[in-house]
């Protein structure tokens, strides 16, 4: 994988490796037949179990009945939102598979959580349990999301699902522009484009960060399809 990709994924994750090729291989399938992400995915569960049920009791104490508390905990570790997580990041966009996969499994949502588990595993490898809780608290736990664990998908996530039902291709994201203004603190900002194959309905937007203007991208394109 390219450096600077390895670079962008870590900056989006908000944490950087000492030892890289944890995240190399967090990225690799298992279809690749190599030093796949199977073992850090096994790690990242059960450290995503953890840090998620540590984050419940944090905020709702020892009061609130078991059976709530796992309702919550099931909501915030469920597929559809971890793939939901995954693909704001960029990690789906970076998955390596074998060449026996024949369909493209990019926007799987077992693939893309498995291994957003696996970069959790690799995070608490290179870092330790701590970072790896950090990481989970940053990203899945919250603290609009711990009071309420069943929002609304993400843009990007319906935007896929929609692409899929018509039998179209994934969604893709453009930096049409990207803008450093250097000062006491350092600001960005991010022009992106989205549009799917076939459709010339585009979806823009502007943000500070690639993740908020691909998201804001994804939601205009959303949208404009939505109009009659």
């Amino acid at each position: 994988m390219k450096t600077a990709d390895l670079a962008q994924l870590q900056q989006a994750c908000g944490y950087h490796f000492e030892d890289e090729r944890l995240l190399e291989r967090a990225l690799v399938h298992a279809s690749a037949q190599s030093e796949d992400n199977e073992h850090l995915e096994f790690l990242g569960d059960s450290v995503l179990g953890y840090a998620v049920t540590k984050a419940l009791l944090d905020k709702h104490g020892m009061a609130e009945q078991v059976g709530l508390l796992a309702e919550r905990k099931a909501a915030l570790v469920s597929n559809q939102r971890l793939t939901s997580i995954a693909q704001e990041l960029g990690i789906d966009r970076r998955l390596v598979f074998g060449r026996s996969v024949t369909n493209d499994p990019h926007g799987s949502s077992k693939v893309c959580a498995d291994a957003l588990e696996a970069v959790i595993g690799a995070i608490c490898m290179d870092g330790g349990i701590q970072a790896a809780q950090e990481f989970v608290n940053r990203h899945v736990c919250t603290p609009e999301i711990l009071e309420n664990p069943h929002p609304q998908k993400h843009p990007k996530t319906l935007l896929q699902e929609w692409a899929s039902a018509h039998n179209l291709a994934p969604p893709a994201y453009r930096v049409l522009n990207h803008k450093q203004i250097a000062s006491d603190e350092p600001t960005e900002t991010w022009v992106v484009r989205c549009s799917i194959h076939g459709l010339t309905a585009l979806g823009n937007a502007t943000a500070k960060s690639k993740r908020e203007a691909e998201r804001l991208a994804a939601q205009d394109l959303m949208d404009s399809l939505s109009q009659p």
